[in-house]
């Protein structure tokens, strides 16, 4: 797989910068992107055990009314913009942004954000790409990108944690190819993967003895909606923490040009049974 180092950049000179360039053109090709050093290993550290301290309820086998199982033993849950999780260099990190608003644009928002947690034992998922074809198949997989997940792993994704196979150049695909072969990338904590809504993935199974939790964030072109992951009527795209909003810096505002949506909400129902 290709990855790009980001050590060293500077996040003043990111958009022309060759490395993004590269970043940005693996992107629409083969539709992902393997980040290297966007994030501190200590910072990431600080927010794993942010993590396991309030959201320890997650740690289980059991799905709550904002939770949505995904597969055996796996699950989609919310993380609210809040401590650690309110620092713009996870929620707008500035490598992952200079690759977001070159392959949406520069209006592009942060349309849910959350974890999957996928706890010791979880099953290998499916191959599937993360919401529908837009219009018709066809069309959809010429079409330029409309949303895109990014993923930044609290433990390490590799082959006993478990990881993300990815199959590059999937998101081009007009009819379904049974022999595909998966990208099983090891995405080192401090490192994040991006990939096309369109892109077929599928999360590996979990053979360690403590869940592998993996922060997630879509960011989508302004008229997007995920149609398929907030199916439930307990479920929040974004979940915002006291004064979160008052304190995004301008570089990031276009990001939630819709705070007060009714899939928006204040950190109020994150203990939910």
């Amino acid at each position: 797989m290709i990855r790009i180092d980001c050590a060293g950049l500077a996040p003043e000179t990111l958009a022309g910068c060759e490395q993004i360039r590269h970043a940005c053109d693996c992107f629409i090709r083969h539709g992902y992107a393997l980040l290297d050093h966007i994030l501190p290993d200590a910072m990431v550290q600080a927010l794993r055990h942010e993590f396991e301290k309030n959201y320890a309820h997650y740690l289980q086998e059991h799905e709550r009314l904002e939770s949505l199982r995904v597969s055996g033993r796996r699950f989609m849950v919310p993380v609210a913009l809040s401590g650690g999780f309110a620092n713009p260099l996870v929620y707008a990190n500035p490598f992952v942004m200079a690759v977001v608003q070159a392959v949406l644009d520069a209006d592009a928002i942060l349309e849910a954000f959350g974890a999957i947690v996928s706890l010791s034992g979880s099953e290998a998922q499916r191959l599937h790409p993360d919401g529908p074809p837009l219009f018709n198949a066809d069309i959809s997989a010429l079409l330029p990108a409309h949303a895109l997940t990014f993923a930044l792993p609290l433990i390490e994704m590799n082959e006993q944690h478990g990881t993300t196979a990815i199959v590059p150049g999937s998101h081009r695909w007009q009819q379904p190819q049974d022999d595909a072969r998966a990208a099983m990338p090891v995405v080192p904590v401090g490192s994040g993967l991006l990939w096309d809504f369109r892109l077929h993935h599928s999360g590996t199974p979990n053979l360690s003895s403590q869940a592998r939790p993996m922060i997630y964030a879509t960011y989508a072109r302004d008229w997007y909606r995920d149609p398929v992951n907030f199916r439930k009527s307990g479920q929040r795209r974004l979940v915002f923490g006291p004064g979160f909003l008052e304190h995004v810096p301008s570089r990031a505002r276009a990001l939630f040009p819709s705070a007060a949506d009714d899939d928006a909400t204040t950190d109020t129902n994150r203990n939910q049974t």
